[in-house]
């Protein structure tokens, strides 16, 4: 049985505006009364804590793609750290047009417009020695601590709360869910997902977006696996 879903934001109970789904609300809380929620997003602490609270779900959860965890509603750990994002962000700065979006709210990562080639900047990062990775959610482009990322703090959270890898499902869309996808015991993704994401999933929903992840759930009450 799965004890505990870890759960993407943006592209999975959303759509493409980042809009919530009316039905995907409503099939989160139908995982609440089965089970425990633990969302995993890119988004930043205080975002992610709002949509923590306004869901339901646990306060436990990870945001900005690993970097921090919150642990209930008592403790914040970070995981990564910031000074390798702002070398990252120095030094791309010189070559691209970019500026940070969300910089007043982020806590460890950075987040900039996705006006540039992301593997042309990977490849002058590695050059540069710097270990920070760049993540293209779709809705824009994370500098990251190369060291974190949503997998490494799912581990972490299962670890805690005595959860097996079989006893964990992860939903997600994008590449940023990969890390996770792979620690956890089973894997879904909605139909607007990214392929990289959809070939390391057990189930692919027909539908994109909200109405996708409502499949989803469906298709984990119906196998009896919450």
């Amino acid at each position: 049985m799965i004890r505990a879903v870890a759960l993407d934001i943006d592209g999975t109970i959303t759509d493409d505006k980042r809009h919530l789904h009316p039905k995907a609300a409503e099939a989160v809380a139908r995982l609440n009364s089965r089970t425990t929620v633990i969302l995993v997003s890119g988004n930043v602490h205080c975002f992610t804590r709002a949509a923590a609270i306004l869901l339901g779900t646990s306060r436990t959860f990870i945001a900005e793609n690993g970097g921090v965890i919150a642990w209930g509603e008592g403790d914040m750990e970070l995981l990564a750290d910031p000074a390798i994002c702002q070398e990252a962000y120095r030094r791309l700065k010189e070559v691209y047009p970019i500026s940070k979006k969300d910089a007043r709210y982020r806590i460890t990562d950075l987040v900039v417009e996705s006006n540039f080639k992301v593997e042309e900047a990977e490849s002058r990062l590695r050059g540069w020695g710097i270990d920070a990775d760049l993540v293209d959610s779709g809705f824009a482009v994370h500098i990251k601590d190369r060291r974190v990322d949503k997998g490494l703090a799912l581990a972490k959270v299962m670890n805690r709360l005595g959860l097996r890898r079989e006893e964990v499902a992860a939903i997600g869309d994008s590449r940023s869910d990969l890390p996770m996808f792979r620690v956890a015991g089973f894997r879904a993704a909605v139909a607007n997902a990214v392929p990289e994401l959809k070939e390391e999933s057990d189930y692919v929903s027909e539908l994109e977006f909200g109405p996708g992840f409502c499949e989803i759930v469906d298709y984990m009450v119906a196998e009896e696996m919450i």
